[in-house]
């Protein structure tokens, strides 16, 4: 008897995987902890650097300039107030910095100011500069050698109109400055050649301004936003996360477009979000990828959060272009859902497209061409061993190989004598070896091509704006003739029409098209592909394709290549959204939008195979296959919304109050055909096929009527409150439930404001509590399902065509929406001037009232019916740490380490088991789609023939857990094994800039999964029909009995191939992924300014999913299969996962 092997080999891989990780950021943490302390601690520098100058005779400037290069410290002043050509002597042996200056400036009118590694100079008869002055980071130089020919003046303010002293002015790519005055003004004398004035202020938003000739410069500069001060879209509005109460994350352009192969939002997204998990089953490109945001929302319904594209409600994710996305913002709470109602449910994506800038306009163009390769193989039989495993097979049966009693000169090199006379051994066999070795991986995978070209222009003038782009992806697969494509084109206008009128229109259309060849359940190329045979080629020398039954006992199957080549299995399609946005401002704080949009989308899924592929098209001379949807939605949103304060500025309000409408409507057909007389139509000509397909057309349609209400309060900048209300009607429900109602309330204290935190805020300057509580609905379900419907179908009845209908859906007038009560609690904390931050969630999401497609007795006459049940609950925790490490004149680090933990938990469903497919059960108390299967302990031995006997089998059969002892093995021994959703996931990224270069690396963990691995396993069940996995070779022999696998034998065994799905199949799905490398380079602005027409030119090199340190054998342990919340962690001949290195060049002009 013997344990699991995988129990045995990886009892401690989740322990092990997870310490290296927690190692890893253990690390991390040192190192965050270390260089923010350094950091922390230079606030002393000027008391702690001690300086020695032995200098006669020199130049005030050639001082300054020798304590510079010895030290830390930087010097700021203004021209004509520092007289620099004044000669000095000073003899200073290991001094502060003050007493050099004290001895530099006595006898003059000069004052300075030493703040940290900042010395300001100033005049005697002007006053210190305030404390923004002495904040500024930007390190200046003012060298007033240069030439200067003319004179500019301007003034710097915040956005509330209060005026910066101490702001940065510079001209690009020089080193002529000066800095603002205590009013904010500035006056500069600049070659008359100076095109772009650079504006900065230490926490504000820098700008560069096009000079053209002006001479004066009003320049309003935004605030810098950190973690906690980042505005963020919310749902009819946007907020400050300083602000919320909800569970917001966001993330910004910069990290969407880090991903070389992330095709779509989805990829883009992975792991940059706590609690947002991408679903991604394969490496296929444009591949199966889903978002789950907290854990799966529903059993039948639809789990997949709504996607909002600029105020457009329900946008497909795969047609947008990641390079058009200014940001993403994912409401993640029913505080924060909840004014999306019944399409909350799941989470809501808010995804905001980039807007022009108000300047002369800029032309970009932004290339990635890279490459993905294979670097990851299944560890499968070569020819010899391939051959060995026949070998014993056929000695277990007592028979011989057939190619050694009859010559198959198409596999083998036969031994002859000089007269061409087979050549026999000792026991009369002939005497063979493999003509072939094929390595079928290498054969039918590639170095596969990926382009990704965007060309973008922005620009506008003080009342309008524009940005437009065109895009066009082509990835190739791995796999050959496999490939996904778009083409995207996307505008953006926002003008002010008037004072009181605002419009934005935007437009997005494209068309993409996909080859998906990855199979299904049949013999797909992915499969046959790791199922083919290493002693048969791809072809023969005689040019014949090689199929994997060549060698006797070989299951079915057409050479992967060919049917690569000559079938298709395409969905391409072409779409538009319209968008529409007016804004009227009645005051200042009262406004009125009015948005309408519209939805359009085609759609063809082309199925085709040529005449003759085996077990394919072999029989019916080719067939091909059309199916056409073509939809349609449209939506108007109407909402006012109004700001003020009260009570003297204590109480700050917002609210918005507003109705939705939304139609939407699908119409499809298909048609096809078959036994064609030549293959020159393809899939074009379905009429020349002689035997017709049924055609089928059809038509879907729902609308769906909205009311909704917000409040926000912040009283005293310290207590904030939120309060939602939304009501949603679907055509989809029965008149008795037509109206769902969706509250939510919303709470945080902002501890750091109050007065008895005083003492800690040097240290903690921001720390925030949040509480909320709601209700948000799901109707997501078919249309129709609440009244009883019939089918129709038809049958050849005397020889003649004759329609019929049955009863098909059983209608339930009472039928209710499903609904997810949620609770949040939450924590943001902001270290060291926000240095270092950290977001805390907890969440509890019980969803109940659950819509579920339930069958019912034939009796009725109906196969189902939809109903209410249960109740399933998603718990986890969501930790994001953000870290400024080093952030110096020219290195800076940070780091980002997100955390989550989600745990699916079937809490009521009746008292039933569901069967969630591929082994998998839903029971109550138990996690959702868990494992039930077999226990595989071993095999038989030659000492346990009696008792082997007893359940059917013999030595070198599979042994089971007879769990009831009944002498039975079935479903009764079935057990509780785990499931495929990861416990936790954890990602860390560390950026690192040193003046121009750029290098971001991107880790990512996940534990707690288990994968069932039929592919795997099927290989080393299944000996004959295909190729094995080299495991295979330690099967069962009278030797060797102290194993998992059963004795290789023929076919004619009764237990030959047994598959069922049992603990064998079970792997650790622990896993960390070295998911990104990027290194970049930003070309000096002063360099580029001399060729007049560049702005902006930077160089790159990514390398995507560069290594994934994991014990499972197959392509990749990120895997599924078909469905995304049953399938998770099942592999059943996945498309594997390319690593890709790729290079990028943006240029602006």
């Amino acid at each position: 008897m013997k344990k699991n092997h995988h129990e045995k080999r990886g009892g401690n891989i989740l322990e092990e995987y997870f310490s290296q990780t927690m190692r890893i950021i253990r690390v991390g943490l040192f190192f965050i902890v270390v260089s923010t302390t350094i950091s922390w601690n230079t606030t002393s520098y000027s008391q702690s650097t001690s300086l020695s100058l032995d200098m006669k005779d020199v130049t005030v400037g050639e001082v300054i300039k020798a304590i510079e290069n010895q030290s830390e410290f930087l010097f700021l002043y203004q021209g004509g107030q520092v007289d620099l050509n004044r000669r000095v002597s000073i003899q200073i042996d290991r001094k502060q910095v003050q007493e050099i200056l004290k001895e530099l400036f006595k006898g003059t009118d000069n004052i300075y100011t030493v703040d940290n590694r900042k010395i300001i100079i100033n005049k005697a008869s002007r006053k210190i500069l305030d404390n923004h002055l002495a904040a500024t980071e930007k390190n200046l130089r003012m060298d007033l050698q240069q030439p200067q020919q003319r004179e500019i003046t301007g003034k710097v303010t915040d956005v509330s109109g209060e005026p910066l002293p101490g702001a940065s002015v510079m001209v690009k790519g020089t080193n002529i400055g000066t800095i603002t005055d205590k009013e904010g003004r500035f006056s500069l004398r600049i070659p008359s050649n100076a095109q772009i004035l650079q504006i900065s202020f230490v926490g504000m938003k820098s700008q560069e301004i096009p000079i053209e000739g002006r001479t004066m410069f009003n320049v309003v500069l935004e605030e810098e936003t950190t973690l906690l001060q980042e505005v963020v879209a919310v749902g009819y509005g946007t907020m400050t996360k300083r602000d919320l109460s909800a569970s917001v994350s966001s993330i910004k352009s910069d990290k969407i477009e880090e991903r070389t192969y992330a095709f779509n939002i989805m990829e883009s997204m992975a792991g940059k979000l706590p609690g947002v998990r991408n679903v991604s089953f394969s490496g296929k490109p444009g591949g199966a990828s889903s978002l789950r945001i907290r854990g799966m929302g529903s059993i039948n319904a639809d789990s997949n959060p709504i996607y909002v594209l600029d105020g457009v409600v329900g946008v497909d994710p795969s047609i947008i272009n990641p390079t058009d996305i200014e940001s993403i913002d994912v409401l993640k709470d029913a505080a924060a859902t909840a004014m999306y109602g019944a399409k909350g449910a799941n989470g809501v994506v808010l995804i905001t497209t980039k807007s022009g800038k108000k300047d002369r306009g800029t032309f970009s163009y932004n290339g990635k061409i890279g490459v993905g390769l294979l670097t990851r193989k299944i560890d499968v039989l070569n020819a010899e061993e391939y051959m060995e495993v026949q070998r014993r097979a056929y000695a277990y049966s007592g028979k011989v190989m057939p190619h050694l009693q009859t010559p198959m000169e198409k596999l083998f090199y036969y031994a002859k004598d000089a007269s061409g006379n087979y050549l026999r051994d000792e026991n009369g066999y002939l005497i063979a070896s493999p003509k072939y070795d094929t390595d079928w991986q290498d054969a039918i995978t590639q170095n596969a091509p990926i382009n990704d070209h965007n060309l973008t222009f922005t620009g506008g003038s003080e009342k309008s704006t524009i940005y437009a782009n065109i895009g066009y992806q082509d990835f190739e697969g791995l796999v050959k003739y496999t490939y996904s494509k778009r083409l995207t084109g996307t505008l953006n206008i926002k003008s002010d029409i008037k004072e009181w009128l605002n419009l934005q229109a935007l437009i997005t259309t494209g068309f993409n098209k996909i080859n998906d060849m990855e199979g299904g359940f049949g013999q797909g190329p992915v499969r046959n592909m790791i199922e083919m045979p290493p002693i048969v080629p791809v072809k023969y020398e005689d040019g014949t394709w090689g199929r994997k039954n060549d060698y006797p006992l070989g299951e079915a199957g057409e050479d992967p290549i060919l049917l690569l080549k000559e079938q298709k299995n395409i969905w391409d399609g072409n779409f538009t959204i319209l968008n529409l946005i007016s804004t009227f401002k009645f005051t200042n704080n009262f406004h009125f939008t009015a948005k309408g949009d519209l939805q359009t989308s085609n759609k063809r899924h082309i199925t085709y195979a040529k005449a003759g592929l085996l077990d394919v098209s072999e029989t019916n001379n080719g067939y091909a296959d059309i199916y056409n949807e073509v939809s349609k939605k449209w939506s108007n949103e109407d909402y006012f919304s109004y700001h003020n304060n009260f009570f003297n500025n204590q109480l700050v309000s917002d609210f918005v109050l507003g109705a939705s409408w939304y139609y939407y409507r699908l119409e499809n057909s298909s048609g096809g055909s078959e036994n064609y007389f030549d293959d020159s139509f393809e899939y074009y000509n379905l009429g020349a096929g002689t035997t017709f397909h049924k055609p089928s057309s059809g038509m879907d349609q729902n609308t769906m009527n909205s009311f909704y209400f917000r409040m926000n309060h912040s009283f005293r900048d310290k207590y904030l409150l939120g309060l939602t209300l939304r009501a949603d009607g679907a055509s989809n429900f029965g008149e008795n439930n037509k109206y769902g109602f969706f509250p939510s309330v919303s709470g945080a204290w902002r501890i750091s404001e109050e007065n008895f935190f005083e003492s800690a805020k040097p240290i903690i300057n921001n720390l925030k509590l949040r509480l909320s509580y709601g209700l948000v609905g799901n109707a997501s379900i078919p249309n129709y399902k609440t009244i009883s419907s019939y089918s129709n179908s038809s049958v050849i009845f005397n020889k003649s065509l004759q329609p019929y209908v049955v009863l098909s859906n059983l209608g339930n007038e009472d039928l209710k929406w499903e609904t997810s009560k949620q609770f949040n609690a939450g924590m943001d904390i902001g270290f060291l001037n926000n240095r270092i931050e950290i977001l805390m969630d907890y969440y509890n999401k019980a969803t109940t009232n659950l819509l579920f497609l339930k069958q019912v007795p034939y009796t009725t006459g109906y196969s189902n019916t939809w109903t209410n049940l249960g109740e399933i609950a998603n718990r986890g925790f969501e930790l994001t740490l953000s870290s400024r490490n080093i952030a110096n004149k020219n290195f800076v680090w940070s780091t980002d380490i997100i955390f989550s933990t989600n745990k699916l938990l079937v809490i009521d469903i009746g008292g039933e088991t569901i069967d969630t497919g591929n082994g998998t059960v839903a029971k109550e108390g138990e996690e959702w789609a868990s494992y039930f299967i077999l226990n595989r302990i071993g095999t038989w031995g030659l000492n346990e023939v009696a008792e082997a006997a007893v359940y059917g089998k013999k030595p070198g059969d599979l042994k089971y857990e007879d769990v009831n002892k009944d002498g039975i093995i079935n479903d009764d021994d079935r057990k509780l094994m785990g499931n495929g959703m990861p416990k936790g996931e954890i990602n860390m990224g560390n950026t690192f800039r040193y003046k121009g270069f750029s290098l971001m690396l991107d880790l990512n963990c996940q534990y707690g999964a288990k994968i069932l691995g039929i592919t795997t396993t099927m290989l080393e069940n299944r000996q004959l029909y295909g190729n094995s996995r080299k495991t295979v070779l330690d099967a069962w022999t009278p030797e060797h009995q102290n194993t998992m696998i059963a004795a290789i034998r023929l076919p004619s065994d009764p237990n030959f191939g047994e598959n069922e799905k049992d603990s064998r199949m079970l792997y650790n799905g622990d896993f960390l992924r070295i998911k990104n490398i990027s290194l970049s380079y930003d070309f000096n602005p002063k360099l580029l300014n001399k060729t007049k027409y560049i702005s902006g030119f930077t160089l790159g090199v990514n390398v995507e999913n560069a290594y994934v340190f994991t014990r499972y054998p197959g392509f990749d342990p990120e895997i599924g299969f078909l469905f995304t919340d049953n399938g998770q962690g099942i592999d059943f001949y996945s498309y594997p996962r390319p690593t890709t290195i790729s290079g990028n060049i943006k240029i602006t002009f």
